[in-house]
């Protein structure tokens, strides 16, 4: 009975690299043997001296990115140096603008429609413009002058005028005359009131303003223009007959330009 049963019991298979532990070793001839059995078919090996070299390829978008960012960066080092060494050699600074005067010859108020004036007026102001630089000069394009008086609410405009420019030279000083006038402006009634009252007791406030272009020269080469207003005034009549009033400079924007060998006369 029990040989019947190990009969029908099946056999069960070694898994692959399967040894048994009390086994003996096994011989060499019987090792070649199953390796000749299991061997795969040989690669053949190429030497690594028959192997291409693999250069690296660069890009043109990267190449012309690495040209073009070190040509920018050189021509900012270059430009960092011209300007450090201009300012050490030449010093620039902007130039002192002042109200010197300013002068009334007419001012006149007429009716017009019922609850209507009209202001007729003819004054002058008086700009002083000076070098402080004594290598450098300044040339100033042509500029439009608007002319004001009273404060506030009851500041009343004169008219505006244009003015020639003119050039300046070193350690110069240059006295600018703005002549002004208004025909039959309309104004209301208390403006009106209001304006001759302080007229009479030169508590008048009076405000010019001048846009133009102001540029920079070496000798007769034009370095840099730029453009500025001169904002003038807010001081009294009074005031003036005391002292000047100085105006101050506001760059709108740059316009650089090259330019050697320009004749500014």
């Amino acid at each position: 009975m029990a040989a019947a049963e190990m009969f029908l019991k099946p056999v069960l298979q070694k898994p692959p690299g399967y040894h048994e532990l009390h086994a003996p070793p096994e011989t060499p001839n019987a090792l070649s043997s199953s390796s000749t059995l299991r061997r795969r078919p040989p690669k053949y090996m190429i030497p690594p001296s028959f192997y291409p070299d693999k250069k690296k390829k660069w890009s043109r978008c990267r190449l012309f990115c690495c040209c073009f960012c070190i040509t920018l960066a050189v021509l900012i080092l270059l430009l960092i140096i011209t300007v450090s060494v201009f300012f050490l050699w030449y010093s620039p600074r902007l130039p002192v603008v002042r109200l010197a005067s300013f002068r009334v010859s007419n001012f006149n108020f007429s009716n017009g429609k019922p609850g209507d004036l009209h202001l007729t007026t003819e004054a002058s102001a008086r700009l002083d413009f000076r070098n402080p630089n004594g290598k450098l000069q300044y040339y100033y394009g042509d500029a439009d002058v608007a002319v004001s008086v009273g404060d506030g609410d009851y500041e009343t405009s004169l008219g505006s005028t244009k003015v020639k420019g003119f050039v300046q030279k070193q350690g110069n000083r240059t006295v600018v005359i703005v002549p002004v006038k208004a025909k039959r402006q309309e104004v209301d009634d208390p403006t009106v009131k209001r304006l001759r009252a302080e007229m009479k007791i030169k508590k008048l406030v009076v405000k010019v303003t001048a846009k133009m272009k102001l540029g920079l020269a070496v000798g007769r080469s034009k370095i840099v223009t730029l453009g500025i207003t001169l904002s003038c005034g807010g001081v009294t009549l009074q005031m003036l007959d005391k002292q000047m009033a100085k105006c101050t400079i506001t760059m709108l924007k740059w316009y650089v330009l090259l330019l050697p060998y320009y004749d500014l006369d």
